[in-house]
């Protein structure tokens, strides 16, 4: 597993995170084939081109979404795809993020994803056997996945939601990827990992387990924890509002 490669392309994503809309092509924007030869360089994994538009108030700039796995990324381009601007683009008129607002119409994932996290789930909290579930990709060591613990149980108890977990230990935690391995070899669970359960039973099993998890992170452009993926495909990334999480089951 190179996780060097995982931690290049997640600041690649952080960078460029934003989002677009439709799949039209204007004929004064780049055409698919040169935006893939563009920025083939940028991005060392397969990515698909899904939107290529103009901005209608800034003539001469193109918008440009593409999707690596799950993960949609924006940037903006001129018409020769000489230049490429990355970035959030705001309207001072109305203070609106518009480059985030567009991301959120791809942040969606297959159902054919969601039968394949199924697999990958270490264990689950909230109310385990509910029709409703989401799934949780989290890190140990990662404060933010810290922050949101106390959310996200309180959301998935008063809603009767279960939270799927998916451990998912970051390159620049250096200890969270033996914290995974105990917690699968151990077969411990929710109240374990909040607790920073460690042991020394490093068993083959859960290393190939947690290397498993960490493969399909990359296969679908997954960079960041905690990230949250919802029964009905909706991806958000960060600490989470309760709203935020009502709109993973809706």
């Amino acid at each position: 597993m190179k996780k060097k490669k995982i931690l290049a392309f997640g600041l690649f994503v952080s960078f460029l995170s934003a989002g677009l809309a439709s799949c039209q092509q204007s004929k004064a924007c780049p055409t698919e084939d040169k935006i893939k030869t563009g920025v083939k360089e940028l991005i060392p994994q397969e990515f698909k081109v899904e939107s290529i538009q103009t901005l209608k108030d800034i003539p001469g700039l193109c918008e440009v979404v593409i999707k690596v796995g799950a993960q949609p990324l924006v940037f903006y381009t001129d018409k020769e795809m000489k230049y490429v601007l990355a970035g959030n683009l705001i309207s001072l008129a109305d203070k609106k993020n518009i480059t985030r607002e567009r991301q959120q119409e791809f942040m969606k994932v297959s159902q054919d994803l969601l039968k394949e996290l199924e697999k990958h789930k270490d264990f689950a909290f909230g109310k385990v056997g509910s029709q409703k579930y989401i799934y949780l990709w989290t890190d140990p060591d990662c404060p933010f996945c810290k922050r949101s613990e106390p959310i996200v149980e309180k959301w998935a108890n008063e809603k009767g939601v279960e939270v799927r977990v998916i451990l998912f230990p970051l390159p620049i935690h250096p200890q969270a990827f033996g914290k995974s391995v105990a917690l699968v070899c151990d077969k411990k669970g929710w109240e374990e990992y909040k607790s920073g359960y460690n042991s020394n039973n490093q068993c083959e099993d859960g290393k190939k387990k947690i290397e498993s998890n960490l493969q399909l992170a990359e296969k679908y452009g997954i960079s960041g924890t905690p990230t949250f993926i919802g029964m009905n495909g909706r991806i958000h990334a960060g600490v989470p509002t309760e709203q935020d999480l009502d709109r993973l089951i809706q």
